[in-house]
């Protein structure tokens, strides 16, 4: 995991205040994260930036914190069950990188579980990325 000050360095609230937002390829692990950040307290919403001409789709939501999800292609074919065509995951990562320099925080999410992905977002989160 790899953590990076933004401009809004700090603690994110749980409950209805602090919004984060995660971005990330397809089967990089948003929804799976929203989801388990949600049933911990936190607003956490996934934003398909990817699928987006809109550079800066991901902040119209007004996020806390903006979390990015890397993936290989590898993994995204594994999780996705399918062959991915390689440059479909490079024009997401080129619509995706306005969001990945504007992110509060990196994870690799390659070889994670759910619960391991979930664990190294609450770390960066309760360290204040």
């Amino acid at each position: 995991m790899d953590t990076k000050p933004g401009s809004r360095n700090k603690a994110p609230e749980p409950g209805p205040r602090g919004l984060i937002v995660i971005v990330g390829v397809c089967g990089s692990g948003k929804s799976v994260l929203a989801r388990a950040l949600r049933e911990r307290g936190f607003r956490a919403e996934s934003v398909a930036q990817e699928h987006s001409l809109v550079p800066e789709l991901f902040l119209h939501p007004n996020p806390d914190i903006v979390i990015y999800l890397e993936t290989s292609d590898d993994t995204v074919a594994e999780r996705k069950q399918t062959a991915w065509e390689p440059h479909l995951l490079s024009q997401q990562r080129q619509r995706l990188e306005h969001a990945r320099r504007r992110a509060d925080i990196h994870i690799v999410t390659d070889g994670l579980s759910p619960e391991e992905l979930l664990g190294k977002a609450e770390a960066a989160l309760s360290a204040g990325f």
